[in-house]
């Protein structure tokens, strides 16, 4: 049978640490451009992982034989191993809704990090049908005790194929706020016929824009599709190029193979005003 599990972190922008070749004299601009690459990739990785928890509780309530046309609403389904204790899920097959809950208070996640609030998916066709699609919004949602809000629309294109639309995303930290709109696709390449998730990789293309804490604009292009190796735990992608520009005229791009191998490693080049260093991502 056909496998679609989209994996966390596939939209995940990595922060960059360590030195990238800007010194003390360094022009406010690409100060600008490497906060912006820190901000999308901070509120990439939070909706990367409400989407996670969608796609995985999906295929648990699903997988476990409820149908999507059963007039009954049904507490507590199977739950993906994906969801902490804290959490329950929900599905109301009248109103076509899959709601995660993470309670009033901090639940602790699988990933060590603490979220409340719910996610809420309204589902539209059939599950995973060629142009169904599902809109996940947020309700009172926190990660860390910062606000998130913004809704995510998943169109399904095709066998391991869906385009995923961001709107008015946003992330509260302490020092400002981090909005984000973006429109990408992604296509599972190899694995779709396997019962592991070991040997899945997928393929990223798109753009988004948004506003970093400082309340500076900036957009984000894929220059060429990111690859996503599953077995490569320790790197976001083994290769693709993307560049951020903010408005104020600075330009970084990212190179995630800068050895032109796909290794599972954590190197990457990073380009700023036709500089080029290799950098360690966290």
């Amino acid at each position: 049978m056909n496998k679609l599990k989209l994996i966390p972190f596939l939209l995940a922008v990595a922060l960059l640490v360590g030195v990238i070749g800007c010194k003390n004299n360094a022009t406010s601009p690409v100060e600008e451009s490497i906060e912006s690459s820190q901000d999308n990739a901070l509120v990439d990785g939070e909706l990367t992982s409400v989407f996670s928890f969608f796609d995985t509780q999906s295929e648990a309530t699903f997988q476990s034989g409820i149908k999507g046309d059963n007039a009954t609403i049904l507490v507590s389904p199977k739950k993906s191993e994906l969801l902490p204790d804290c959490a329950t899920a929900t599905w109301d097959s009248v109103a076509r809704i899959l709601t995660i809950d993470f309670g009033s208070q901090n639940c602790v996640c699988r990933d060590s990090l603490t979220r409340r609030g719910k996610i809420i998916a309204q589902f539209t066709g059939k599950y995973k049908e060629v142009n169904s699609n599902v809109m996940i919004s947020l309700e009172n949602y926190y990660v860390q005790d910062m606000k998130v809000t913004g809704t995510k629309t998943i169109t399904y294109l095709g066998i391991g194929k869906v385009n995923i639309l961001v709107q008015n995303a946003s992330i509260a930290t302490p020092n400002g706020t981090i909005s984000l709109n973006s429109n990408r696709t992604i296509e599972k390449t190899k694995g779709l016929l396997t019962a592991t998730i070991w040997d899945d990789e997928y393929v990223l293309s798109g753009s988004a824009n948004g506003v970093n804490r400082k309340g500076v604009a900036y957009t984000v292009t894929i220059d060429t599709p990111l690859k996503k190796k599953v077995a490569c735990q320790a790197k976001d992608f083994v290769s693709g190029i993307l560049t951020i520009q903010n408005d104020k005229g600075a330009t970084l791009s990212i190179n995630y193979d800068p050895l032109g191998t796909e290794a599972c490693n954590k190197l990457a080049s990073v380009t700023i005003n036709g500089k080029t260093q290799t950098i360690t991502l966290r």
